[in-house]
């Protein structure tokens, strides 16, 4: 399974899209990049850790799947947080435009993406999955109610 380490405020100001939501609203703004990260690894095998520097402004929801959103904190930067999760796996896939953070994890053996690269990766997901969507479903998993009724179908038989 792939993971991407992702600096979320290099990737915001890389991306058109985001930076016309932060010029109107940042918790909105942060909401959207964590909704999008969610969806893509919603459609896709993959893990991402989004990680922004500072405190949220807003309460984090604990659970996102395969997506885990980390604030830095008041004490930390983003970048050494990111620093730190890329080394416990080489093959994890920093997404930054930073040249410093690119040269510490590339010394480390770890690859780095551009934000502009991974946008496109979900972009391009997304419009897969909105064709997908308008098929006759055989191509679709189960939602999770309906995961719920055929758990208690199971159970009831067993």
């Amino acid at each position: 399974m792939i993971r991407y380490i992702i600096d979320g405020h290099n990737t915001i100001h890389s991306i058109p899209h985001y930076l016309e939501i932060l010029d109107r609203d940042y918790p909105s703004c942060l909401k959207r990049v964590i909704t999008d990260c969610a969806d893509y690894c919603d459609s896709r095998n993959v893990k991402i850790v989004l990680v922004f520097d500072g405190n949220p402004p807003f309460e984090i929801p604990k659970s996102h799947g395969n997506l885990e959103v980390v604030f830095s904190g008041s004490n930390r930067d983003a970048d050494t947080v990111i620093a730190e999760k890329s080394l416990l796996a080489k093959s994890n896939i920093v997404i930054t435009n930073d040249g410093g953070l690119k040269r510490l994890i590339t010394a480390s053996g770890c690859r780095y993406m551009q934000p502009e690269k991974f946008n496109e990766l979900y972009t391009s997901s997304k419009k897969r999955n909105r064709r997908g969507s308008s098929q006759t479903g055989k191509d679709r998993g189960l939602t999770p109610q309906e995961v719920a009724w055929w758990k208690r179908e199971m159970n009831e038989a067993l």
